[in-house]
């Protein structure tokens, strides 16, 4: 009895071995014979059986990279896109030394104008995969990837807290970062909205007012003041009689009006101007410090200490400080351009333009016609007087093709001015990234 069941266990053993090696031996014809018929079938066009032969060959090949994305083209043929994108997704991401359904899929993408779905895709395969450098170099070309928005207008400003000036007809508006209308277009001037949600406007007798985003006049100073700025740290500045000085928040004085000029408060500092003189102040508008300046750089919202840095000039050219007075840095500069809210600053030496980070270093070197400082990351520099972006690391993201350029926004936009049939219009552009 017991060499019976020796002998059943030793042929079912066998028989065992054998299917294994059968199937060992016929599992490359039967997969063969699957990728001829698919073939065959794509041959007459019928891609849908086609799909379904691969199919077949893959389960004698599970992990057969090669015939997944033959699989993939199939079903892209027979106008099956999410299978089709499926299957290069998962294959891309399942066979990291395999490019080309990674390859096939951003070609897809960038064929059908969803460079979108491409930038998000590659977002959240790099982060998963950091070191697969061909999904990197598509990242880092399509990251640059943008969209126009509809927004038309004859001139379109920097976007500030999420808010852009927009002109149309002679007279100026506000839209939101994307284009969307806030104020219409019925000022004679007006700037964009401070971190209070106010926007200084100027109506028709000339008189100042601080609206909010329903058009409501929320702050009104008296009359005789001119010249208003922004609002921000509860100051604005202000020129009454020739002077300047700071108004608080109830539009009263906050010190007295002595100076010939006068930024804006960031960081609890501003800058007076007296007696061809540039002076550090408070937010009553006193000075901070004995030391005077031949110039100080101020951007066009009329502060110069974003980030707690100033651009100051002496005889030897421009250097940075803090609001302290506190030198940074042991560089110089011919020209410079303020800091925004994060980001280095552009500056300029030997007419060329290059990037300081906030302790006066040199960031990247000096390679450009011209720049503006970075703003979310990305940066505007001319090259052969067209404008395009950068990122922090120097990477040319949207290649130079701009007349105009203006800083990114944190929604992912930014104010171009592009050549139209000999014309020069205004577009707003969103990175696809972003959308």
């Amino acid at each position: 009895m017991k060499k019976y069941i020796i002998l059943m266990f030793a042929v079912l053993l066998g028989l065992s071995w054998y299917s294994a090696i059968s199937d060992m031996v016929n599992r490359p014809k039967n997969a063969k014979a699957h990728i001829e018929k698919a073939a065959e079938f794509e041959e007459k066009e019928i891609y849908v059986d086609a799909a379904l032969e691969y199919e077949q060959a893959l389960e004698y090949f599970p992990d057969d990279a090669d015939i997944r994305v033959r699989m993939a083209k199939a079903y892209l043929n027979s106008g099956n896109s999410s299978k089709f994108t499926s299957v290069c997704a998962k294959t891309a991401e399942a066979y990291q030394e395999q490019t080309e359904a990674l390859d096939l899929l951003m070609d897809y993408y960038l064929e059908n104008d969803y460079e979108n779905k491409a930038v998000k895709y590659l977002e959240g395969f790099v982060k998963s995969y950091p070191d697969n450098e061909n999904a990197k170099e598509w990242f880092a070309k399509l990251k640059g990837s943008y969209k126009e928005l509809y927004c038309h207008y004859d001139e379109m400003g920097g976007i500030v807290n999420d808010s852009m000036v927009v002109k149309r007809d002679g007279l100026y508006g506000v839209t939101d970062a994307k284009g969307q209308e806030i104020i219409a277009c019925e000022y004679e001037e007006i700037h964009p909205f401070s971190e209070d949600g106010f926007a200084l406007a100027r109506k028709e007798d000339g008189s100042y007012i601080y609206i909010d985003e329903d058009g409501q006049t929320r702050k009104a100073p008296d009359k005789g003041y001119t010249e208003l700025g922004m609002i921000s740290s509860d100051r604005a500045a202000a020129c009454k009689e020739g002077r300047y000085g700071y108004l608080d928040e109830n539009m009263e004085p906050a010190g007295k009006f002595s100076w010939e000029g006068l930024t804006g408060i960031k960081g609890g500092t501003g800058a007076g101007f007296i007696d061809e003189k540039w002076v550090l102040v408070n937010k009553e508008g006193k000075a901070k410090e004995d030391k005077k300046y031949s110039d100080i750089i101020v951007d066009e919202n009329g502060f110069c200490a974003e980030q707690k840095r100033i651009f100051v000039k002496e005889k030897k050219g421009y250097y940075l400080i803090n609001t302290k007075g506190k030198k940074k840095g042991k560089l110089s500069f011919d020209d410079a351009k303020a800091f925004t809210e994060e980001g280095y600053a552009a500056v300029c030496r030997g007419g060329k333009w290059g990037f300081v980070d906030t302790d006066g270093e040199l960031a990247l070197d000096y390679a450009y016609e011209d720049a503006e400082s970075f703003s979310n990351g990305l940066a505007a520099v001319c090259i052969d007087d067209k404008w395009g972006y950068i990122d922090t690391k120097g990477n040319m993201i949207i290649t130079p093709r701009f007349s105009a350029a203006t800083h990114f926004s944190k929604a992912g936009t930014a104010a171009v001015q592009i050549e139209e049939d000999k014309e020069k219009v205004w577009k707003l552009i969103q990175l696809n990234i972003f959308s």
